[in-house]
């Protein structure tokens, strides 16, 4: 297995001239080199290296070709990339910062506000505005001292975060080993290559878009389109024509809503239309795979460094949620009488294990496995089939895990709340609190407990019940 900096170091040369990386500016995609961005990402880690960066460097950006630079940068020369959600607030952010060390944050300028926050409380902590300083750091690594590439696989990477609203989040970390094992095997099955065109509109720092649909380019050689702006999805879809696209349930069922002969001719030219993150209704994947769309549901977790289970290309079972990948071991332990019991994991693409904490219901064994905490069970032909979790958690529509334990216990911070629970309603969150105090007050609160909270994790829909109740509501 060759290692992020050989891959980079080989594709300035092998595909000097084919274009990578696309972007919108004034209503037209303009295109960059393979060349062009991996000289960038070069000039940029000599620079970051000179300045002093090292160790675990944080990403806090939304997608553009600054972050895919900056992301390869730091993974092949720097140090540890954590990237993380662009929604993050500062609470959020000095929730990882208890868990990790970090040397430095590569930030965009719209997240200022946040930064400028959190300088105040990490004075040790270096920040870096991509849009006002990556200019002049790349111009200035031009005649930096000549690199040396992190070439040990077997050596942290990346570090990824899962949920941490009410208290210190689980550090996952991955190794370019972890990350780059999958590829063999995913090729095999969907094979990938310079021809392809990828749009992406999922967020690069998930380990779904960030591994699959970003960082496996670098083998692959495909060309990527970035999404503009999400309202523009299908619009920008029908004029670029890519034939590799990640997705999740939720705008897959928007794309379905929307679903006429023009798009519905543009997605059968998709060679493979990958779908994960979160349960796939069997009648909307059923309805596009009889209509010449290879939709292909995924399955995986962040700390198996994305997929686990992938559906095979023809393969009309529309309730699994994919066929356990080559070089994976997937087992069920403790099934019921249907077969039903916890699908555990080893392979190479399994993290070692978190950082410093564990999670009493999806943790790391000593044989390797990792327990995934959901249930399901696996056929003859090694499809997996999901059948809920073993903890209360809402996978979102677009993705994201939400544990709702944290969140009830975040409200009842206030001691005036004897109950709550919260719930997922028509694609958002929403809760139910019983309490003495007046409703403008209740409300109030949650409001406060939301200007904490990233948008997705955010109480939307609110229910006070005055009523006495004991116990938590089920």
């Amino acid at each position: 297995m060759k290692s992020i900096c050989e891959y980079i170091e080989e594709d300035k040369k092998k595909w000097e001239s084919l274009p990578y990386i696309a972007v919108k500016k004034d209503g037209q995609f303009i295109s960059r080199t393979f060349g062009e961005v991996m000289e960038d990402v070069q000039c940029l880690a000599r620079a970051l290296i000179s300045e002093g960066v090292r160790g675990n460097v944080m990403l806090y950006s939304q997608n553009s070709c600054e972050w895919a630079v900056a992301d390869l940068a730091v993974l092949g020369y720097v140090g540890v990339c954590v990237p993380i959600d662009s929604e993050w607030t500062a609470f959020d952010i000095s929730n990882t910062l208890s868990v990790i060390e970090i040397n430095t944050v590569l930030y965009e300028r719209s997240k200022r506000s946040v930064i400028d926050e959190l300088r105040k409380k990490y004075p040790a902590v270096r920040f870096i505005c991509i849009e006002e300083s990556f200019p002049k750091l790349i111009k200035d690594g031009k005649n930096a001292a000549p690199l040396s590439g992190k070439r040990d696989i077997n050596e942290t990477a990346m570090i990824l975060f899962t949920s941490g609203t009410t208290n210190r989040p689980k550090a996952i970390p991955l190794t370019q080993k972890n990350l780059l094992h999958n590829w063999n095997a995913l090729y095999a099955r969907t094979p990938m290559t310079s021809a392809d065109i990828s749009y992406i509109f999922l967020p690069l720092n998930h380990v779904y878009a960030g591994v699959a649909n970003f960082l496996y380019t670098i083998i692959s050689g495909m060309s990527i389109y970035l999404c503009s702006d999400r309202s523009k999805m299908l619009e920008e879809m029908l004029e670029i024509r890519p034939t590799i696209v990640c997705t999740v349930p939720l705008i897959l069922n928007r794309i379905y809503g929307a679903a006429d002969e023009r798009v519905m001719e543009m997605l059968r030219n998709i060679r493979f239309l990958y779908c994960g993150g979160s349960f796939t209704d069997p009648k909307i994947k059923k309805f596009f795979i009889d209509n010449g769309v290879n939709l292909l549901e995924a399955y995986g977790t962040t700390e198996t460094s994305s997929v686990i289970a992938l559906a095979k290309p023809g393969d009309d079972n529309y309730d699994c949620c994919g066929v356990v990948l080559d070089g994976l071991d997937v087992r069920i332990i403790s099934p019921d009488d249907n077969g039903v019991g916890e699908i555990i994991v080893r392979g190479g693409s399994v993290s070692a294990g978190y950082i410093s904490q564990s999670d009493k219901y999806s943790e790391f064994d000593d044989d390797g496995f990792y327990h995934t905490g959901d249930l399901g069970y696996l056929d003859e032909n090694r499809r997996l089939f999901l059948r809920g979790r073993k903890k209360r958690m809402i996978i979102t529509a677009n993705g994201k895990n939400i544990y709702v334990d944290e969140l009830e216990r975040l409200i009842l911070k206030n001691t005036e709340i004897k109950s709550a629970a919260v719930f997922e309603e028509d694609f958002h969150l929403a809760a139910r609190i019983y309490t003495d105090l007046p409703e403008a007050e209740a409300r109030k609160y949650i409001e406060e407990v939301n200007e904490n909270l990233p948008k997705f994790k955010r109480i939307k829909n609110l229910y006070v019940k005055s009523e006495s109740f004991g116990g938590r509501i089920k």
